[in-house]
């Protein structure tokens, strides 16, 4: 159910390690997984996601409202790459638990279909002579704080990261799964594309996924930082 949101009631911050569990919850219910698989293997599946982009953050704001998350961003900085040990050693031992069920197995090789997938439309954007410096590895607004430019002040803000440390090429995974017609608005050019097909608990499902970049000046000089 959407909220009425006052934004000046939004406040951008750090990522506390308390609010671990409700980013959990958030991108499990943005990916739908409670709808494609059992409850126990849906919250893994989340906590692979999220452990997997979280752990490799240079920049990351959460947008708080009232003490509520109401969405978050992740920035990599490709050129000084970090790593979160604690959240990799979370992720391990999810993959561990998920590999002893079929539907756990299945959602592996799910996630490895992402990887690869991922990795080819990064080869494709580079023949095409890419060289990206930044990465928006995670973005999301829950769906009840949507339309009230919780999104685009996020955004902004990784923008600002990016004009702070210098870089100015930059690019995004996203699929046909996520509201990618965000980056269609905000001018960011769809650079290649990729299909990836899996099956979890005997639905076959195929989605098409994308790399989408721009350079940091053009975002500011565009939106500014809101």
């Amino acid at each position: 159910m959407e909220v009425a949101v006052n934004m000046s009631q939004v406040v951008l911050r750090s990522m506390r390690a308390e609010d671990l569990p409700s980013i959990e919850h958030i991108v499990g219910r943005t990916w739908n997984y409670e709808d494609q698989v059992g409850v126990a293997t849906a919250v893994r599946f989340a906590r692979i996601d999220t452990c997997n982009c979280l752990s490799r953050r240079t920049f990351m704001r959460v947008a708080d409202i009232d003490g509520r998350i109401a969405g978050f961003i992740v920035a990599n900085d490709l050129r000084e790459p970090r790593r979160d040990y604690a959240l990799i050693a979370r992720q391990i031992m999810t993959i561990a638990r998920l590999a002893l069920s079929r539907e756990g197995r299945e959602g592996l090789r799910m996630f490895a279909g992402y990887e690869r997938a991922d990795a080819r439309l990064r080869q494709a954007a580079k023949a095409a002579g890419k060289r990206y410096e930044g990465e928006v590895v995670l973005f999301i607004v829950s769906p009840e704080f949507k339309g009230h430019g919780v999104g685009r002040r996020l955004f902004g803000a990784a923008m600002d990261y990016f004009r702070q440390r210098g870089i100015e090429d930059f690019f995004l995974f996203t699929d046909t799964s996520c509201d990618f017609g965000f980056y269609e608005h905000r001018g960011l050019i769809r650079r290649c594309a990729r299909n990836v097909s899996f099956s979890l608990n005997g639905h076959d499902q195929t989605l098409d996924m994308y790399i989408y970049d721009d350079a940091t000046s053009h975002q500011l000089e565009r939106y500014g930082v809101e």
